[in-house]
């Protein structure tokens, strides 16, 4: 069955599982870097650089579920719940074909409950190239109520984020959020140097959660099925 936007529009919860397989992804489109911006006063909310993360030898991706790469568990203040406008700047490589209609759809659910819809459409994408978008947004209006809930049910608020090339689902991720009293300057900038892999790819009796004095996180999971995927805290 080939899931189209209108699909994923007329979704009113997380699907249970991943819509298309990793392989589906045959233009070889690459996120490189993602950076999220308070617009007002451009704080940093989050921060990452693929090319600045330094695998240690002999780490193993062939130990991750599939599905891993495309789970992750963020950490944020709830102040980003408040905010009335953000800024995104994304970085991404395509491979040799040309990419026509590339376009995302990104669903916020809490318990269930629909609470943020967003639509970014990159366009036609020439072969073999490196794009930045960069987009500003004004962010929904949540009520008080309903934030102090997601404050208080960490990761029960989760997103589903669609990727289409001419109309053609590509590529599936899952989020899941935790949201904190701090403000955001105490939970900091996100860097990319501070995930440590040091125990990641290797099998672990522990949960294989490792923690930088910097506070990201990477977490793999080694559990078939694979219930905490990735994991990035920022404090």
């Amino acid at each position: 069955m080939s899931i189209t936007p209108e699909d994923v529009m007329g979704f009113t919860e997380p699907t249970s599982n991943f819509l298309c397989p990793l392989s589906a992804n045959v233009y070889g489109i690459d996120f490189l870097a993602f950076t999220i911006e308070d617009y007002d006063t451009k704080r940093v909310i989050f921060e990452v650089n693929k090319e600045n993360i330094e695998l240690p030898a002999g780490f193993d991706f062939s130990m991750l579920n599939e599905d891993a790469y495309r789970k992750i568990k963020y950490d944020f203040s709830v102040e980003v719940l408040q905010l009335p406008r953000v800024s995104t700047v994304l970085t991404f490589a395509v491979g040799p074909q040309p990419v026509e209609g590339f376009k995302m759809i990104e669903r916020h659910y809490f318990r269930n409950r629909l609470v943020k819809n967003f639509e970014f459409d990159f366009g036609f994408c020439i072969p073999n190239s490196r794009n930045t978008w960069n987009a500003v947004y004004d962010v929904p209006a949540l009520d008080e109520d309903l934030v102090a809930e997601m404050l208080a049910n960490p990761y029960e608020t989760k997103s589903d984020s669609f990727y289409f090339v001419d109309n053609k689902l590509i590529m599936h991720n899952k989020a899941e959020y935790r949201y904190t009293e701090n403000s955001i300057e105490a939970q900091g900038k996100a860097n990319s140097e501070n995930i440590d892999f040091s125990q990641a790819g290797t099998k672990q009796n522990d949960g294989g959660a490792t923690k930088t004095s910097e506070g990201m996180k990477y977490s793999d999971d080694d559990s078939s099925d694979d219930e905490e995927g990735r994991k990035f805290s920022y404090k």
